[in-house]
């Protein structure tokens, strides 16, 4: 970038990713869960890179279904997929702000999979929105985990 001056410059810029969950906003809780479920806002600022996962079921590199009638095997199949992914465009887990999962079974996943969720984003949990629903790509598939990251 050239300045008025004709001397080129060039602009440094760092990402910040602050988790925000305001206080007259509700936090859900769940009886079997102890502790927030999800971060209700991220603000990313000096963002330059966005990286959007498509929604991943639990299938292994070979297309073997995992964990087949298991809703806390086949989440972590979901989330360990994930990280592949992200790995693989030099993203990490902690710099996923939003995701959005899909379960055909809600007590299933509340009992046994969102576990998982937490385990896997620890305390930087992102924004996160999930939906039951009646059936996914592959009926055999309980859940389905879309995920976006932020890097710099």
């Amino acid at each position: 970038m050239a300045s008025r001056h004709g001397l080129k410059s060039e602009r440094i810029r760092t990402m910040a990713l602050e988790r925000v969950w305001p206080k007259d906003v509700y936090v859900r809780q769940v009886s079997t869960l102890a502790g927030k479920l999800y971060t209700q806002v991220i603000k990313a600022t000096g963002t330059r890179v966005s990286i959007h996962v498509a929604g991943t079921l639990p299938f292994d590199k070979d297309n073997n279904l995992v964990g087949e009638g298991s809703m806390r095997l086949q989440v972590r199949a979901v989330l360990d997929a994930i990280g592949k992914s992200l790995a693989a465009v030099g993203a990490q887990r902690s710099d996923v702000v939003r995701t959005k999962t899909y379960v055909t079974d809600m007590a299933a996943y509340l009992r046994e999979g969102h576990q998982e969720y937490l385990s896997f984003f620890g305390d930087k949990l992102p924004v996160s929105t999930t939906v039951g629903v009646t059936v996914l790509a592959d009926s055999r598939c309980l859940v389905e985990i879309e995920a976006y990251a932020e890097t710099e």
